[in-house]
């Protein structure tokens, strides 16, 4: 890469990293050309971006930001990068879903709500519920109370429209 390319790679890097929720460090060491394959198709799937950096130039996108800390995730091998822009749980997700099939790629770390993160804090974040799925917990928690007063309201109704078709077919069978 010029000079140039690599400033401009680390200004969208830098970008990419601000309107990203959640970002993971692979390290990708042993990764087969299908395997990355794999990867990058569950990632696009999961609507998560993944690119492959060296660790110098990311060092410099994370260089004066309140992720700096991050930078101690960035050593040894080039480092393999997931973008979450969307949900901050679906790319820890993806990514642990994948490490189940592919055991030899491991995590370095991550940054999370501008915040570096270690392996086992990515790992705790996999496990939580996706933003949909809290959404549909906190709308079902609400429909639950207003679902049992309808059928209350509703249910000594019925047995009066009941009560009355009844009284109104024996008083027709009399006539």
């Amino acid at each position: 890469m010029l000079r140039q390319q690599k400033a401009d790679f680390v200004t969208k890097m830098k970008a990419d990293l601000t309107k990203a929720q959640t970002v993971l460090f692979l390290d990708y060491t042993g990764l087969t050309v299908a395997e990355a394959d794999r990867l990058r198709v569950k990632m696009r799937a999961s609507k998560v971006s993944y690119v492959v950096v060296k660790n110098a130039l990311m060092r410099k996108a994370v260089a004066g930001t309140s992720y700096e800390g991050a930078n101690k995730y960035l050593k040894g091998t080039p480092t393999g990068v997931i973008l979450g822009f969307d949900d901050p749980v679906a790319a820890a997700r993806t990514t642990y879903e994948f490490l189940k099939t592919c055991e030899h790629v491991k995590v370095k770390g991550g940054i999370l709500e501008s915040k570096a993160i270690s392996p086992s804090e990515t790992e705790a974040l996999s496990k939580m519920p996706s933003l949909r799925e809290i959404q549909a917990g906190i709308v079902g928690m609400c429909l639950g109370p207003a679902g049992r007063l309808l059928s209350q309201i509703k249910s000594p109704a019925g047995k009066l429209v009941g009560a009355i078709e009844k009284k109104g077919k024996e008083e027709g069978a009399k006539a």
